[in-house]
């Protein structure tokens, strides 16, 4: 089978072909539409901005009634849809994006921003020539070494709003924590598992201690649009990431703390020292800044409590008494609520009594 030729067409072709009846949009082995409005306006704000999007195939075939060559969108029609619609002024963008042009349709955008989206340059993967079912087993092939999406990468497709691009910025400012901390790994962090633990600490500190990742979404889909605290909520993570930095430091990756679930639960015990953790019953000055003094009991806690578990894993080690609660909560069914709330408990007691 013949290769698809590469070429580079704009919005602007898209159009006319389609007011000249020879676009395809949805032929018979694509999907329906079922973007949203706000994918549609991240979508129109990339071209905006000149980044770049996926490849679009075509296929092109002949109409022999009419004489004519038909472009068929075989993958790609979202995406040629919605910068069709927007150019026909059929929606405006939602405020999901950081844009001036937020809230405008196409016709109230100013000349240069119409013809950065009409004359985008767009790559397209074209076959001639080529059957149905030589278009399926195409795409099957290219499917076939898919890795499953987590449920942060179907949240990256889902949401495209406030709290995602906080939890984004935030996850990519501290990368280089997440390394040398050795909280994730280079294949964890391609799979976005360091955006989920960002979003995570998050809603602690919008609605405290969460049962699993289960209320993850609903925070996406709540603050999409809007996230009046955002910028407090930031500034707020920073500090406690930087708590945690000035008090352990370097020394965070040889703990047992480097693990996801405990590192969540030493992260609240921190944030409810500086600024209180909604719905927890443990006294805090919430002053918002950490003494040295809180900052050297933070160490030496975070220090014993890891010899504690690795004392724990080791065959031959004998835990000291009165951490068989801690003990059980780090080491089964981490990312349930009691558990999380045990272990938190126990290294703020044992930091700051």
């Amino acid at each position: 089978m013949r290769r698809p030729d590469r070429s580079n067409y704009t919005p602007l072709d898209f159009l006319q072909w389609d007011d000249a009846g020879t676009l395809a949009i949805s032929p018979k082995f694509q999907r329906r539409g079922v973007w949203t409005r706000p994918a549609q306006s991240f979508l129109i704000d990339t071209l905006l901005l000149g980044l770049p999007v996926p490849p679009i195939y075509l296929r092109v075939t002949q109409d022999e009634e009419r004489q004519i060559m038909i472009r068929e969108v075989v993958d790609g029609q979202q995406r040629i849809s919605a910068i069709l619609d927007y150019i026909r002024d059929k929606y405006s963008l939602t405020k999901n994006i950081e844009s001036p042009y937020v809230g405008k349709t196409f016709s109230e955008l100013d000349k240069e921003a119409r013809d950065r989206i009409l004359h985008y340059s767009l790559i397209c993967e074209v076959f001639y020539g080529v059957e149905d079912r030589d278009i399926l087993r195409i795409f099957a092939r290219l499917n076939m070494h898919s890795v499953k999406l987590n449920a942060q990468e179907l949240r990256n497709g889902k949401f495209f709003g406030q709290f995602k691009r906080c939890a984004y910025d935030l996850s990519f400012e501290h990368l280089e924590f997440w390394r040398n901390a050795k909280i994730f790994s280079e294949q964890s962090i391609a799979r976005m598992q360091e955006v989920e633990l960002t979003s995570e600490l998050l809603i602690l500190a919008i609605a405290g201690l969460q049962d699993k990742k289960k209320s993850i979404d609903s925070f996406y889909d709540k603050f999409d649009e809007d996230f009046p605290d955002r910028r407090v909520l930031e500034d707020r993570f920073r500090s406690t990431i930087d708590a945690i930095n000035e008090s352990i430091g370097d020394k965070l990756k040889l703990t047992e703390f480097r693990r996801v679930p405990l590192f969540y639960s030493l992260y609240a015990a921190i944030y409810h020292r500086l600024y209180g953790v909604p719905r927890v019953d443990l006294p805090t000055p919430a002053s918002k800044r950490m003494t040295r003094l809180d900052l050297d009991a933070l160490y030496s806690a975070v220090t014993e409590l890891s010899s504690i578990l690795e004392a724990a894993k080791d065959e031959d080690g004998t835990p000291p008494a009165g951490y068989d609660n801690f003990i059980r909560a780090c080491l089964r069914q981490t990312d349930n609520l009691r558990p999380r709330q045990i272990r938190m408990e126990t290294i703020y007691r044992r930091a700051f009594k």
